[in-house]
């Protein structure tokens, strides 16, 4: 689960912007969450690059890129798995 990955609070939900499927270089989709804590404001971002072919030396699945209120990047992982 994506929730593993990243960190926010327990009580923190992750609201939808958009996904788009681009079909270039094996990435198939992107999907944009925005961060809400308990009291409605916003938190920060997550981005999901789905399906990650790289021509570089290692192939994985997922990206992973948190970024906090302010636009700084939190976290940036490759993942096989989910």
């Amino acid at each position: 689960m994506l929730r593993d990955h990243i960190n926010i609070d327990v009580e923190d939900r992750l609201q939808q912007l958009q996904r788009v499927s681009l079909h270039n270089r094996g990435q198939e989709d992107i999907t944009e969450w925005e961060i809400i804590g308990k009291t409605g404001e916003r938190k920060g971002s997550v981005t999901l690059f789905d399906k990650l072919s790289n021509r570089r030396s290692y192939r994985v699945s997922y990206r992973v890129i948190q970024k906090d209120a302010e636009g700084k990047v939190v976290i940036d992982l490759l993942l096989d798995k989910l």
